[in-house]
């Protein structure tokens, strides 16, 4: 019964959304429609939408948004790995957890976008400049979440894994990486999101980099030619983009893990 009552509400929360959304679009439609502005300023969505799939059956965009997404996916994996290794330092050792938080708490605040010139300066402006926006902007939120999640877990589990005589590596497995899962799902989300925001900052400063250009750069190329209907293209589709990976990658995320251990918060 519990289960049906989360399906339901489940899609009771999509029908909701997809209810705003397009209300949403009709909005944009009948307001550049109209207002009296220029096409060329604020174009209608049925043209937006008519040079989105133009540029999607030509392969221009499927090739943009597939470099976009390896790299994201590159920084994000390096991200997490780093988040991992620096919150389970911190719980081995109280003396590194206070560094770590210090780090943190100054690193945390910085944007992306304003290291773009050290950056630059260390990495020139190719794949390992970018690579390093985002992973600055996935380690941080992610290792924050990784330690919240680590010292949420009650004392009297680590008593009863030792009862049963697990040693460290099924402790980790059985225990502590279910009990922070909650918490690193919520990380991953602002650290999906911060990562690819600067993933399109980055690609609109470097440019192409290594000859190949991702969806930030197709934004660029659209605004240099004053092809405003593209470069609303492009932003309709990071928003497209971040809506599905909100609603079904990380929602089957916590399918098959956090609820399925029934940890969920």
């Amino acid at each position: 019964m519990k289960r049906i009552g989360e399906y339901i509400a489940g899609r009771r929360k999509q029908g909701q959304r997809i209810l705003v959304i397009l209300f949403l679009m009709l909005i944009w439609e009948m307001s550049a429609r109209l207002s009296g502005v220029s096409p060329l300023l604020f174009p209608p969505l049925s043209a937006v939408l008519q040079t989105l799939f133009t540029d999607l059956s030509a392969g221009t965009l499927p090739g943009r948004l597939g470099y976009s997404l390896v790299v994201i996916a590159e920084g994000l994996g390096l991200g997490i790995a780093g988040a991992l290794v620096l919150g389970f330092t911190g719980h081995l050792s109280s003396r590194a957890a206070g560094m770590i938080d210090t780090i943190v708490a100054c690193m945390h605040p910085l944007p992306g976008i304003a290291l773009l010139p050290i950056v630059i300066l260390w990495a020139g402006t190719g794949r390992t400049a970018v690579l390093l926006i985002i992973v600055h902007s996935v380690l941080w939120p992610l290792t924050t979440s990784i330690t919240a999640g680590i010292r949420t877990i009650p004392q009297h589990l680590y008593d009863v894994s030792r009862n049963f005589r697990l040693n460290p590596l099924q402790t980790v497995f059985h225990l502590i990486l279910p009990g922070i899962f909650p918490h690193m799902i919520t990380g991953m989300r602002i650290g999906w999101a911060r990562s690819w925001r600067a993933l399109i900052a980055a690609e609109m400063v470097f440019g192409a980099a290594g000859g190949k250009g991702g969806i930030g750069w197709y934004i660029f190329q659209k605004r240099v030619f004053m092809d405003t209907r593209g470069l609303f293209a492009g932003l309709l589709l990071i928003m497209i983009i971040g809506i599905l990976f909100e609603t079904y990658f990380f929602n089957l995320l916590e399918r098959v893990t956090i609820r399925k251990w029934g940890t969920s918060r």
